[in-house]
């Protein structure tokens, strides 16, 4: 009797861990899915098919479970696939690469010109800027939208520090967004980023807080354009923007929301 109970508890517990994990990822999915209609078809609680009609799989390798059935196969299909702790961590590589292009020459073949604030800067700050998904137009509505505020914010949207760069972020063995063409940073002397800040404290006494110069204003109008500010990450990186539509919802008034803690969050 014991045994069969224990048994059952077990399956039980199972079956939470995949219906939960299920549900959660099929949130995001379909999140995914509606924030890149261009590209993606249709998802599943294991799959998103893409409108080329390739595939990718959607793998679990968070539990000891989800690595005893599918972890091994996808270590063999990375390239094919997302995990759903990728999903979890807001890790999208796969996912930039299947859209935007997986090398610089992919990118590059999408890429134009932006002339950033030209009515105040001229043709100062050319930026490049992939054209897939619209995001040249969008960060011309910003910039535009931008010239509008009074004189005072112009400070902090000058010596703009850049746009596309194929490269790993500082330190870590993944891609920065800017590899794609879907990001850029404003003033890098007003802007804050977590290691500057650390190797000014020079080690001691340095408590891992939002440090911000940048004025909310600036920050929603690239907001509604669906651009996630990196001050909302715990790292942060307050003079960036990158084009991350999954990362909101809109309200109500048809504004758009930062919204980032659906499903089970990562937690590393």
């Amino acid at each position: 009797m014991t045994m069969k109970l224990n048994q059952w508890i077990l399956s039980f517990l199972i079956l939470m861990i995949f219906s939960f994990n299920s549900h959660a990822t099929q949130i995001e999915l379909i999140r995914l899915q509606d924030s890149y209609p261009e590209q993606i078809q249709s998802v599943s609680g294991n799959s998103i098919v893409w409108k080329d009609g390739t595939h990718f799989d959607v793998v679990d390798t968070n539990s000891f479970f989800g690595n005893l059935f599918s972890g091994l196969s996808f270590k063999n299909k990375k390239e094919n696939s997302i995990s759903i702790k990728d999903l979890q961590c807001d890790s999208y590589e796969s996912i930039f690469k299947k859209i935007y292009g997986d090398s610089p020459s992919a990118v590059s073949k999408h890429l134009v010109t932006v002339y950033w604030m030209p009515n105040v800067f001229g043709k100062r700050y050319p930026l490049k800027l992939t054209s897939i998904n619209g995001i040249d137009k969008k960060i011309q509505r910003i910039s535009a939208q931008l010239e509008k505020l009074p004189p005072s914010y112009f400070k902090y949207l000058k010596d703009v520090g850049g746009s596309y760069y194929w490269r790993n972020v500082k330190y870590e063995n993944y891609l920065s967004a800017h590899s794609f063409g879907i990001a850029m940073d404003i003033s890098t002397h007003y802007g804050n980023y977590w290691l500057w800040d650390l190797k000014k404290a020079k080690h001691k006494s340095f408590t891992l807080t939002l440090i911000n110069s940048i004025p909310k204003e600036i920050i929603d109008i690239f907001e509604q354009e669906g651009f996630l500010w990196g001050g909302r990450w715990a790292y942060y990186d307050t003079m960036h923007f990158e084009y991350r539509p999954e990362m909101f919802v809109r309200n109500a008034a048809s504004r758009l929301e930062y919204n980032n803690q659906l499903g089970l969050r990562c937690v590393t």
